[in-house]
């Protein structure tokens, strides 16, 4: 960041999200996007149906969200959880941080602060899809097939 930041959800302006399929969602930068250096905050807001980023897990970046409205199904190493407004999720690097979240409410949007750390180059493994995307400071995103053991 280059300056302190004191900002309202109300006064950000929505970047839509669209990873196909089901994943369809806004995303309100709370740090402007290229000003991120250590650290990246945002409110995501996930409409009824729909889910936010593909099954993955990060190399290098750990994540935080904090659930601000909403009921969500998280699904984890460690299966699938409920969340719901006033949950935080710590993910950690590796496989057991691995994660999706979709909104589990058929009337209300889901709508969490996703924290993250912000590493010069991070991989995102997506087992789901078998594919790697690798992104960073020079990189803008690079989704490559992971090598299918057997």
């Amino acid at each position: 960041m280059k300056d302190l930041i004191i900002k309202n959800i109300n006064d950000i302006e929505a970047r839509p999200v669209n990873f196909g399929g089901n994943m369809d969602f806004m995303a309100k930068a709370v740090i402007p996007w290229e000003d991120v250096s250590t650290c990246s905050a945002a409110f995501v807001e996930i409409p009824t149906g729909k889910s936010s980023y593909p099954y993955h897990w990060h190399s290098i970046a750990e994540e935080v969200f904090y659930i601000i409205s909403g009921e969500g199904k998280l699904r984890t190493f460690y299966g699938e959880k409920d969340v719901k407004a006033g949950d935080m999720i710590c993910f950690p690097t590796g496989e057991k941080g691995v994660h999706a979240i979709a909104n589990a409410s058929d009337t209300e949007p889901l709508v969490y602060i996703d924290f993250a750390t912000n590493p010069k180059t991070d991989i995102a493994m997506e087992p789901d899809t078998n594919q790697v995307m690798i992104y960073g400071e020079h990189i803008k995103d690079m989704t490559l097939d992971m090598p299918v053991e057997g």
